[in-house]
């Protein structure tokens, strides 16, 4: 019996010992935050306008479930964007109103993330963000979340390739009891060769798509249509930067796309109806001063033709990560304060940006100036079913000032003020916009 008791000991000793060397390290962060926003005149292109005001929230937590350095898991949640007073209690952004208690948690990301033993391919499958390369800003034609598997090769440390398939959608909905249905998926592959030569770094790539008939997550107008067709869409691109002088800082964000058709109804409105070949490009340049740092932007996109009967010159997107440039007009604004109201991706657009960044008189404190100048890219025509807005006739001036207070180390407040004033060739009276904004931004 008690060779039985030393036994059981030794093996619980050993068990335990395997326990703690295979222990599971749990790393959270993330951000919680806060913004309240007024606007004037929020839509300039609309003929009922006012004032509006809104508060929301917003938690993104990171989870990371870590085995060791070469392997671990990673679970990315999210809560809100949660609108104060939004009486839904269920759904995203849900449990605004009196009560709370909303049903609101999102699975933001879900993948796994190792390396091959013995090799320097890493892998990455799952629920990512996932963006093609954009040395200058964000890239305008995917950068998102999504359903994918990433490959990463390492063959010294100045070149590397990633390659990478996504499944942006799949409708099918099988049933033994129905029968399946045909081109139900959108699927994204695409390469990438990273070659980092100091100071230079440029990055090519070429990516397709192929979107079957019925999986066409972007071609609806008015109610839903479903393409006659398969489609497929082309992009080549590259973007590089640059730090020659010490403090002299050169980017650049080059792409040129292509899609064919879809067979669907013709409208401007739906520039997905007909082939469409375009490009997009933006230079990027600040040089850094002891207490500021003067920034210039520029940046041309191809717009659409005044006709429906020949190809189309817009660039095709996936899924765009917005022009960050400016806090109203472009997609720059922190958190979800209101933006966008020229434009999203710059697809179809061009413009150029002044700033004067990161001025500090105060520790913790840095300003941001900014003048924007934008206009459309697309032929204007005297007929409304041909016109892309913006069209080369629409122009807008913007001016931004923004300053970020560092308050704690890990708690940040932001203010946002914006002006907007417009030029719509459609529109006649428009008013400008006006825009101010305060955000807490906490960090763990």
């Amino acid at each position: 019996m008690k060779r039985i008791i030393i036994l059981m000991l030794a093996c619980t000793m050993v068990l335990g010992a395997v326990v703690t060397s295979s222990a599971t390290e749990f790393k959270a962060s993330g951000t919680l935050d806060m913004a309240f926003q007024w606007l004037d005149n929020p839509d300039p292109k609309a003929s009922n306008n006012g004032d509006y005001f809104n508060a929301i929230q917003r938690l993104r937590t990171k989870i990371d479930i870590i085995a060791n350095e070469s392997l671990k898991g990673v679970y990315y949640l999210e809560v809100g964007t949660i609108t104060w007073g939004d009486p839904a209690t269920v759904g995203r952004g849900s449990g605004g109103a009196i009560g709370a208690d909303g049903v609101n948690v999102e699975t933001k990301r879900l993948y796994l993330d190792y390396q091959v033993p013995h090799t320097e391919l890493q892998l990455r499958m799952g629920i990512q963000g996932l963006a093609l390369p954009s040395l200058a800003n964000n890239n305008p034609v995917l950068d998102d979340d999504v359903a994918a598997i990433v490959a990463n090769y390492a063959f010294t440390d100045q070149f590397n390739v990633v390659a990478a398939w996504a499944r942006a959608a799949d409708t099918e909905n099988y049933s033994p009891r129905t029968t399946p249905t045909s081109n139900t998926k959108y699927d994204v592959f695409t390469i990438i060769a990273g070659l980092n030569f100091e100071p230079v770094t440029i990055v090519p790539y070429i990516t397709y798509g192929a979107i079957g008939r019925n999986a066409d997550v972007n071609s609806t107008v008015g109610p839903v249509i479903t393409a006659t067709a398969d489609r497929d869409a082309w992009w080549l691109g590259v973007s590089a930067k640059s730090n020659n002088l010490e403090n002299l800082n050169l980017a650049l964000d080059f792409v040129w796309g292509w899609s064919d058709g879809s067979d669907m109804a013709v409208g401007a409105a739906n520039p997905n109806s007909r082939d469409q070949s375009g490009f997009y490009v933006l230079l990027h340049g600040d040089y850094k001063l002891e207490t500021w740092t003067p920034t210039l932007d520029l940046w041309y996109s191809s717009g659409d033709d005044d006709s429906l009967t020949g190809d189309g010159e817009l660039m095709p997107e996936i899924s765009a990560g917005g022009l960050a440039l400016t806090n109203l007009g472009t997609d720059g604004g922190f958190f979800d304060t209101t933006d966008n109201a020229f434009t999203t991706s710059g697809i179809g657009t061009m413009g150029v940006v002044l700033g004067a960044t990161d001025i500090s008189f105060i520790e913790n404190v840095t300003h941001d100036f900014k003048v924007a100048w934008m206009q459309g890219t697309s032929d204007y025509s005297g007929s409304s079913l041909v016109n892309t807005f913006p069209t080369d006739e629409d122009r807008a001036w913007e001016f931004n000032f923004d300053t970020n207070w560092q308050m704690y180390e890990n708690l940040a407040a932001i203010v946002e003020l914006g002006y907007l004033n417009p030029d719509y060739k459609s529109v006649s009276g428009e008013e400008a916009v006006f825009k101010a904004a305060i955000g807490f931004q906490y960090s763990y």
